[in-house]
């Protein structure tokens, strides 16, 4: 609260510069572009004052000035800033001048700013037109898919609060616990994010290669972005309110077999299996009386015995998906900011507040955003500007505890036999109701303070001394409990359940301090979480510019220091107090566990920038970085890294002259070579010798002894991760910059990256430690293109699109084994394994003369018509795995490959009078992916799978079978309990290729075609959807819903994307 306080405090202070004007004389004006066509909208404001205006839908304006020595500034998007002194006249013509020429075109690059047209490094930057009017959690939705080589990919469906998986140009690095995320900058500071709020966004620059990112050295070894935020500015002062009400429903949903269809195809699995049926006549009768409604409840006692006919032995007929899934919710969302200013100070200020609910009945699932930012910009001279910048950022995911992985696990797989409820009125307990309702929540909160302070002198002209002081202070804190619950026997006694289906009792301390605790029925259980992360930076650098006749020089001087300080206290117990009020007071409960972690780490580095041009013509530009880093070990903490890179443009040749005045203005060739080092990892000490207490199998003096054991052994080279970059581009502005491109080639190779040791002697008692003896290499390329024109003042559009592909390959990896589920030298990332498969047998005889010559005993026995006939590959007679190994795979062969590849994007917007449109389609060309065991086949692999899905329903059966015939072109062979068919094999290879519309939009601008109030300047109210449609071959999921394909539950097994659709309202006074 204290943080909070002092927050508006602040902001409050700050807003204590006003001037106050006389107002004595009346100026009347028009504002037009360069066709002559009026400009409405346009800003008018008095130089030095936020006294201002703006101008109507004829773009005209009336304001009052102090004099007529009055200067009068004009602005509006897209065109140059214009000054008018007043003097003697009270109507005015103002003509303002396009600023679409890309020769003018600015682009952020690190710790400045560069003329697009001199730039030589792959720097992308886009405005905040992606996020306007979508109804999105976070920035990084609205980045997927907008920028060539920015790869953002969801693992976890449509979860609330999710954290999308970002990288540029792909996998770094193997190690566990490293990363390939970006450096993600917020006005220059470290940040997270998803947390900032899409609204408070002017623009997103990615930086891509070794040149461009090699500036900010460690910390961006696989490239930045760059997020700057909005500012005030020196005109009139502006209150903007934006707002929306979503509507959000489920998409790509699993559709189950009704139960007598389910038990029909589970009795014809255990027969072709060699068994016999698992529902007999009585137990389908029922089903069906169940269907028709001549039985109330499709559970009851069991005969003899006080208990219910659970699992298998029901006859409800319950689709599950249906009864979680609501058909619908709704979510809201709401902005507010005020921008204004002098020519002295100028400030920002702006709160969100983001309300999402799930899309789960009996969850009560709920995620929650409230920020507030503010910045203030001084000058106090033209020598000293200070900007000072605060954001306060609170966010809480609250949802039930048995909606971890394992409840998507098992509503997966869950028996439409089972009933919704119980003849006694109770929820079935195998439902996972009882346990979503009453079995406790989890709740995670996170509160974030971002300060910046950021001074720049000016000693003389274009030379700058600046320094950045920034901090990040984060609070994390998070409960999780299991409450007991019961559910009835027949007669009437009460009876525990577990919270967690399918769960032992399990009591596990994680390295990070974190507990798995999973206690058995009947345990209450509390967990509390508090920590603290503590990050400052400090940048300190200085630029200088100069020319001489046509040459152009650049330097950067500079240096950086990070320090960063993580702690959490945990603590547990089993049988608190209070269920219903959970608090740990001292020496109540049971199993009490406590942890108290503390982690810091820190680095420095210096850099320096040297930039060179020769008449816009000829570019060249050097960065150097030198590093430390407290992760490794001191005689392998400093390294240097430098990149260069060069550039022509090839449009300001003598011999082009011709050319730029047909229209082709704009052709530069630029390339780069750069190294970087990495010290990505989630271990802070990677070097140390770590030991761990643990209860010992020895009592001694009536006490279980604690052991410590053998200390692992570490590297004493243990070092940086070297990444290698070089690429080359071509881009082109042609016809005023309307249409305009890029084409690009790009390699990245990780050097020395961190793997595995040789194996020590198993007497030793540790494992060898990691070294620096691996490489992997990502190799691409990227296209943009892109079409806009102003036909006249009526109509305008755009058209853009982006493709870009990549592939990653192990280049160099220690091992020994060489198993084809692990990493190894030349596996491309991403590979699958699996059979070839020849086709169904249509008939007994014609399995049985394909066995005789290729032998499948190793996959499974009792094969027959209907069966999955698998490639002898090798032509040795047998069909197998071998030893699953590079130097023995047997008749395996890679048959996909799981990465996403040749990702594309396509954006058509449009504009006519007072109407704006936007349709922005993204999409994954190739994907394959293999849905392993049950995701794939559920029921078909074993009854205690218990789901069956309608494209289930397309397996071979012969003439005369209950479910009838399906022999010409059956997708699924024989449907079977065992693994005959259900091998990894290039048939149930799927295809998770997409075209999706993303999202569009449409708008209608107000006060373009009605008067409105003379304090609304501009409003806008528009209808925007997400995720309208998909075209995907996948069958089952969501091609965005698939997961992790190395999940423990299997892919697909995730929260279902959703489609949403909202209503909002855009409004400046």
């Amino acid at each position: 609260m204290r943080q909070i306080i002092m927050f508006i405090c602040g902001c409050l202070l700050s807003l204590l510069t006003a001037n106050v004007y006389a107002q004595n004389i009346s100026v009347r004006g028009v504002v037009l572009d360069d066709m002559n066509e009026p400009l409405p909208g346009a800003n008018v404001y008095i130089k030095g004052t936020s006294k201002g205006t703006m101008t109507d839908i004829d773009g005209k304006f009336t304001l009052q000035v102090p004099n007529s020595k009055s200067i009068l500034v004009i602005s509006y998007i897209g065109y140059k800033d214009k000054e008018i002194t007043v003097g003697k006249q009270q109507d005015l013509k103002v003509v303002l001048e396009s600023n679409s020429e890309l020769i003018d075109e600015v682009v952020i690059v690190g710790f400045g700013t560069q003329k697009k047209i001199n730039a030589t490094g792959s720097v992308k930057t886009i405005d905040n037109k992606v996020f306007e009017s979508r109804p999105l959690t976070d920035a990084v939705q609205g980045l997927q898919g907008t920028i060539a080589g920015l790869n953002i990919t969801n693992d976890q469906g449509g979860a609330l609060g999710q954290k999308m998986e970002i990288n540029i140009r792909g996998i770094g690095s193997i190690d566990e616990g490293s990363s390939s995320a970006p450096l993600v900058l917020i006005d220059g500071m470290e940040g997270d994010l998803s947390t900032i709020n899409p609204n408070d966004i002017e623009n997103v620059s990615v930086l891509k290669d070794a040149a461009a990112a090699s500036i900010y050295g460690s910390r961006a070894p696989f490239g930045v972005i760059l997020i700057k935020t909005k500012s005030g500015s020196s005109r009139i002062t502006q209150v903007n309110y934006t707002g929306n009400v979503r509507i959000s429903n489920p998409i790509k949903v699993p559709q189950m077999v009704d139960s007598y269809t389910y038990a029909l195809m589970i009795n014809d699995a255990f027969i072709n299996a060699g068994g016999g049926a698992q529902f007999g006549q009585g137990q389908l009768d029922k089903i069906l009386q169940y269907q028709r409604g001549e039985l109330p409840y499709g559970i009851e006692k069991v005969a003899d015995q006080n208990d219910w006919t659970w699992g298998q032995r029901s006859f409800g007929n319950t689709d599950w998906y249906d009864t979680y899934l609501k058909k619908a919710t709704v979510s809201q969302e709401h902005n507010v900011s005020v921008s204004g200013g002098t020519d002295k100070v100028n400030f920002y200020f702006s709160g969100n507040y983001l309300d999402q609910t799930g899309l789960f009945n009996y969850a009560d699932e709920q995620f929650q955003r409230l920020s507030i930012n503010g910045k203030v910009g001084v000058n106090f001279n033209k020598y000293v500007q200070l900007v000072w910048n605060s954001r306060l950022v609170n966010t809480e995911n609250d949802k039930p505890t048995a909606m971890n992985d394992l409840f998507f696990h098992n509503l997966g797989r869950r028996s439409p036999l089972m009933p919704l409820y119980m003849p006694n009125g109770e929820y079935n307990r195998e439902s996972m109701i009882p346990a979503m309702k009453d079995g406790g929540r989890v709740n995670n909160k996170n509160q974030q303070l971002y300060n910046q302070a950021t001074l720049t002198i000016t000693p003389i002209e274009k030379w700058n001394i600046h320094v950045e002081l920034n901090s990040r202070l984060e609070s994390p804190r998070d409960t999780r409990q299991f409450k007991k619950i019961q559910s009835s026997l027949p007669d009437g006694t009460l009876q525990y359940i577990s919270v967690l289906e399918g769960v032992a009792d399990k009591t596990e301390v994680k390295d990070n301090g974190s507990f798995n605790r999973q206690p058995a029925a009947g345990v209450s259980y509390f967990e509390k979480g508090n920590g603290r992360v503590n990050y400052f930076n400090t940048n300190i650098y200085t630029n200088y510019d100069w020319n001489i006749d046509k040459h152009a020089f650049g330097v950067l001087l500079g240096g950086q220091s990070e320090y960063y300080y993580t702690e959490t206290t945990r603590v547990a117990s089993d049988d608190i107090l209070l269920d219903d009020k959970p608090f740990l007071p001292s020496g109540a409960g049971t199993n009490t566990m406590m942890s108290d972690k503390k982690g810091e780490w820190s680095s420095l580095g210096f850099f320096g920038r040297i930039n060179y041009n020769y008449d816009e013509r000829y570019m060249a530009e050097v960065n150097l970085r030198y590093d430390g880093a407290s992760r490794f070990p001191s005689n392998q903490r400093w390294a240097f890294f430098p990149s260069f890179s060069v550039g022509w443009n090839i449009a300001s040749e003598p011999f082009w002259e011709s050319l730029n005045e047909a229209g082709f203005e704009y052709l530069k060739l630029r390339g780069s070579y750069g190294k970087l080092g990495s010290q990505n990892t989630t271990s802070f000490y990677p070097y140390y010798q770590k030991m761990e207490a643990k209860n010992a199998s020895l009592v001694l003096g009536g006490q279980q002894a604690v052991s410590l054991p053998m200390y692992n052994p570490y590297s004493v080279s243990l070092t940086w991760e070297k990444i290698e970059n070089m690429g080359a581009a071509l881009e082109w502005g042609f016809f005023k910059n309307r249409f305009t491109g890029t084409l690009e080639w790009f390699q990245r190779s990780t050097k020395d990256m961190v793997g595995p040791s040789k194996s020590l002697p198993s007497i030793y008692g540790a494992s060898a430690p990691k070294t620096n003896n691996a490489e992997l290499r990502n190799r691409g390329w990227e296209f943009e293109i892109g079409w806009r024109d102003q036909v006249n003042k009526n109509f305008g559009y755009g058209i853009s699109a982006t493709f870009s592909d990549y592939q990653t390959e192990i280049t160099r990896y220690d091992s020994p084994d060489g198993k084809l589920d692990g990493w190894y030298s030349g596996k491309k990332y991403g590979d699958i394994w699996g059979y070839e498969t020849i086709g169904i047998a249509k008939s007994d005889k014609e399995m049985t003369d394909y066995l005789a010559l290729h032998d499948q005993s190793s996959i499974g026995s009792k094969w027959g018509g209907g069966d999955i006939m698998y490639k002898d590959l090798n032509n040795d007679g047998r069909v197998d795995k071998g030893s699953e190994t590079v130097n023995d795979y047997g008749d395996l062969k890679v048959i996909g490959n799981g990465t996403p590849r040749f990702a594309y994007s396509f954006t058509l917007d449009a504009r006519y009078k007072f109407i704006d449109f936007r349709a922005f389609f993204q999409g994954i060309g190739k994907r394959d992916v293999f849905f392993k065991d049950s995701a794939t086949f559920f029921g078909m692999v074993g009854a205690w799978q218990r789901s069956l899905y309608t494209n289930h329903l397309d397996y071979f059966r012969y003439a005369g079978e209950t479910l009838g015939a399906n022999m010409d072109d059956p997708y699924y062979g024989r449907i079977r309990t065992d693994r005959n068919n259900s091998q990894v094999c290039d048939r149930f290879m799927q295809n998770a290729a997409y075209l999706r519309l993303k999202n569009l939009q449409i708008g209608f601008n107000l006060p373009e075609y009605t008067k409105l109030s003379k304090y609304v300047k501009r409003a806008r109210l528009y209808v925007s959807g997400e995720n309208l449609f998909t075209i995907t071959k996948l069958k089952i999921y969501d091609p965005e819903a698939v997961g992790k394909t190395d999940s423990a539950y299997g892919p697909g097994k995730t929260y279902p994307m959703y489609r949403v659709w909202s209503i909002g309202l855009d409004v400046t006074f």
